[in-house]
């Protein structure tokens, strides 16, 4: 009785996880560059069941959403006609500067500061190819590979991490070691949109809801269970 009850809150806990990530992925539909999170969902803790007699199987004791990750797809370009903002088309992560380091975006809305200097919409410096901030003019032209053609500066791009990247807020990326260059295209007066599917993302919603609901009730039924016997326990 005491597995069951594991069991069925566990249910409940991965059916809570997963309607927080569609729920996020819904929230960014209209975020520039955003990037959805996908996640699996398993049995843990496997256990052959060996008796006296023949073997049973395998038994789960539970589930667990697994293998949280990004869907790093293209999301959809966007004609904007203003020049400061740039759209990565193919791999590639624009490279900033944080008061905690170095991180990574695919929102290109940029803008200049007070200085000329391009930065994100948070004020975190763009940089170059060798690491340095960019200030590229009152007008400028981007090439395909990031070079601004006024100055001969070349914004990075450096490619997705093969080991996974991870979220830090205000649409960054964290990610271990150098990243090398990436094969994607700059393309300036164009914005990436967010790849979040919402037809999709409302069907897992309704979906998780769902699991959620049966769950709790398989919850309830165990406790029901176990506070039954416990009331037999006492009365023998």
């Amino acid at each position: 009785m005491i597995r069951g009850f594991y069991t069925a809150l566990s249910g409940v806990v991965a059916a809570m996880t997963r309607q927080a990530v569609v729920a996020d992925n819904i929230a960014n539909v209209n975020t520039v560059g955003f990037k959805q999170s996908r996640t699996r969902q398993t049995d843990y803790e496997l256990n052959i069941m060996n008796a006296v007699g023949p073997e049973l199987g395998l038994l789960g004791s539970g589930t667990i959403p697994t293998g949280l990750r990004l869907d790093i797809s293209q999301g959809p370009l966007q004609v904007t006609g203003v020049q400061t903002d740039l759209a990565v088309e193919g791999d590639g992560l624009f490279v900033v500067r944080t008061g905690g380091g170095i991180a990574y975006t695919r929102a290109g809305n940029f803008q200049t500061d007070a200085t000329g200097t391009l930065v994100t919409e948070q004020g975190y410096p763009v940089l170059d190819v060798s690491g340095h901030t960019i200030q590229p003019g009152q007008k400028f032209t981007v090439a395909s590979d990031g070079t601004i053609v006024e100055t001969g500066q070349r914004i990075a791009l450096v490619a997705w991490p093969a080991g996974g990247a991870s979220r830090l807020g205000e649409n960054l990326y964290a990610a271990a070691g150098n990243l090398p260059p990436a094969t994607g295209q700059i393309r300036q007066q164009m914005l990436e949109g967010s790849n979040t599917d919402v037809s999709l993302a409302m069907t897992e919603l309704i979906t998780q809801q769902r699991q959620f609901q049966l769950s709790a009730r398989a919850l309830s039924l165990q406790d029901g269970t176990i506070g039954d016997a416990a009331q037999l326990g006492r009365l023998r």
